[in-house]
C-alpha cells in the first residue's frame, strides 16, 4: 500500500512537472510573438545591449587614444611645436621667456625667406637645444659684414632688425659664399647673439631647420604673429615698456666664458691701457667645475629669484660658449636700460686655505666711473652682507678695484661679487651644491632689495 501510494504520488508529481514545463514553453512562445501573433525573429535579450555597450566603449577608447597620440607625437613632430626663448639674443623682437609656436609645415613645401625667424639646431653642437635667429643670407649668396653693414653679393642690404651696432663680424669679415642649402642667420641683439658669424654655429644647413616661429603666445599682452616687418612692433614694444613698466631692471653678467679671448681692448673709455677681452676663469680644485659654469648656474638662479620678486632681468649671457668681451658686457648692460649691473664671479688663490666672499667696486678716484663709486659701494655692501648671511660663507669685505674693464665701461652702479674660493676644497664643494646655489641667489636678491629699499 505504501508503495502504491508512493508510485501514485510520483505519477502525480511527474504529471505536474510536465504540465508546468509545457506551460513555461507556452509562455515563452507567447512572449516571442508580436501583437498579431506572429513570431519575433532574433528577439532581444538583456545580453545584447551589454555587448553593444562594451563594443562602443572600446571604440571610443581607441579614438581617444588615437587623438592623444596625434596631439602628443604627430602634431609636435610634424605640425606645431611650442618653444621658449632663452636669453636676449633676439631683443627687442623677442624677449627672454617669450613662449612661441613654431610651425613645421611651410618649409616642407617652400624654402625659408629672408628675414624669417627660424628655429634650428646649431652646427657642431652636442646639446639638444634649439637656436632661434633671423634669416639674413640665402643659399648661394655671398655674405660680408663691414662694421654695421651687411653686404649680400656685394650690395648693402636695408634692414633695421639689429638692436645695436655690430662690433664683431666673425667669419663674415671676409666674403663668405653660402652653399646650395645653407642660410646665414643673425640674432636681432647682435652684440650678444651667438649666430652664423661664429664657427660654433656657422651657416645653417637646410636639414637643421625645424621650423618657422609664427606666433607669440605668452606673455598674453604680447600675443600675436611675428611679422617680417617688425620695426613698428619693436617701437611699440619699447614705448609700452617705458610708459607702463616701473619695475627695476637688473643686468646680470655671469663672468667669463668657455673659451677665453686674448685679444685686447681698452681698460676704460679713451684709455691707452689695454687688457685681454675675456678669460676662461678658474676651476674648482675638488669639483673640477670651471668658474664660467658655476657663474652661469648661480646667475640663472638669481634671475629666477629676482623675477619672482617683480624685477626685470637682463642676462648678459645665457650660454657658456659665447664670445663677449668685458667691454661689450658693460655696454650691453648700459644699453639695456638696467638700473644696476651685477657681475658674478668666483675667486681663486695659490693657497688652498683662503676662503670667503668679497665685493669689488670702483673708487671715487676712478677716472672712468668715479662718480658711480658711492652707489656702487652701497650696492656692494648690501649684496655682500645679505649673501654671507644667507649662505654662511665668511665675508672678506669690500675691495676697491679700478683696473676692471667690465666695471670701468659701466654707466650704471656696478658691483662684482666674488662668491667664494674655488681653490679651497671645502668651499668649492659647498658652492657646487644646488641647495647652496639657491641660497646664494636668494642672498644676492635680498641685498638688491635693500639697495632699492624694498
Amino acid at each position: 500500500m505504501d508503495n502504491e501510494y508512493k508510485n501514485e504520488d510520483r505519477k502525480e508529481s511527474l504529471k505536474s512537472s510536465d504540465e508546468q514545463k509545457a506551460g513555461e514553453e507556452t509562455a515563452t512562445e507567447e512572449r516571442n510573438v508580436d501583437s498579431y501573433g506572429e513570431p519575433i525573429e532574433n528577439p532581444e535579450s538583456d545580453e545584447v545591449p551589454k555587448k553593444k555597450k562594451v563594443s562602443n566603449a572600446v571604440i571610443e577608447l581607441l579614438l581617444y587614444a588615437a587623438i592623444i597620440v596625434m596631439c602628443v607625437c604627430v602634431v609636435p613632430k610634424y605640425v606645431l611645436q611650442r618653444t621658449i626663448v632663452d636669453g636676449t639674443s633676439m631683443m627687442n623682437t623677442l624677449k627672454d621667456g617669450d613662449n612661441l609656436l613654431v610651425e613645421k609645415v611651410t618649409y616642407r613645401f617652400s624654402e625659408p625667406k629672408r628675414f624669417d625667424v627660424i628655429v634650428f639646431y646649431p652646427h657642431g653642437r652636442e646639446s639638444n637645444d634649439y637656436y632661434i635667429k633671423r634669416v639674413i643670407g640665402l643659399p648661394g649668396e655671398t655674405i660680408q659684414i663691414k662694421g654695421n653693414t651687411i653686404y649680400i653679393n656685394g650690395k648693402a642690404i636695408k634692414e633695421n632688425y639689429g638692436k645695436d651696432p655690430m662690433t664683431e663680424s666673425g667669419i663674415a669679415s671676409e666674403p663668405l659664399k653660402l652653399g646650395k642649402d645653407e642660410y646665414f642667420v643673425l640674432g636681432d641683439n647682435r652684440e650678444v647673439s651667438e649666430d652664423s658669424r661664429y664657427e660654433e654655429v656657422g651657416p645653417v644647413s637646410r636639414d637643421k631647420i625645424e621650423g618657422r616661429a609664427v606666433l607669440r603666445i605668452y606673455p598674453l599682452n604680447k600675443f600675436g604673429t611675428l611679422r617680417s616687418q617688425g620695426n613698428k612692433a619693436k617701437a611699440a614694444e619699447r614705448s609700452s615698456d617705458a610708459d607702463t613698466d616701473d619695475a627695476k631692471v637688473v643686468a646680470i653678467d655671469a663672468g667669463h666664458q668657455s673659451r677665453g679671448n686674448s685679444s685686447t681692448e681698452p681698460v676704460g673709455p679713451g684709455s691707452s691701457v689695454r687688457k685681454a677681452k675675456v678669460a676662461g676663469g678658474a676651476t674648482g680644485v675638488s669639483s673640477h667645475v670651471p668658474e664660467y659654469k658655476i657663474n652661469l648656474s648661480v646667475a640663472k638662479k638669481l634671475r629666477k629669484e629676482l623675477e619672482s620678486r617683480g624685477y626685470k632681468v637682463v642676462m648678459i649671457r645665457t650660454k657658456n660658449n659665447v664670445n663677449i668681451s668685458n667691454k661689450q658686457r658693460a655696454q650691453i648692460a648700459n644699453k639695456s636700460g638696467a638700473d644696476i649691473y651685477v657681475r658674478i664671479h668666483a675667486d681663486s688663490s695659490a693657497s688652498s686655505s683662503v676662503r670667503g666672499a668679497s665685493a669689488l667696486y670702483p673708487s671715487t678716484k676712478n677716472r672712468y666711473v668715479g662718480k658711480l663709486s658711492a652707489k656702487s659701494k652701497k650696492l656692494s655692501q648690501y649684496m655682500l652682507n645679505s649673501y654671507c648671511k644667507k649662505t654662511g660663507i665668511r665675508s672678506r669685505g669690500l675691495s676697491l678695484r679700478d683696473d676692471l674693464t667690465g666695471t670701468n665701461w659701466s654707466k650704471i652702479p656696478v658691483t662684482l661679487i666674488e662668491m667664494g674660493f674655488l681653490s679651497n676644497p671645502t668651499e668649492d664643494r659647498y658652492m657646487q651644491k644646488k641647495s647652496t646655489q639657491n641660497k646664494m641667489a636668494k642672498g644676492m636678491a635680498d641685498g638688491i632689495d635693500k639697495y632699492f629699499n624694498r
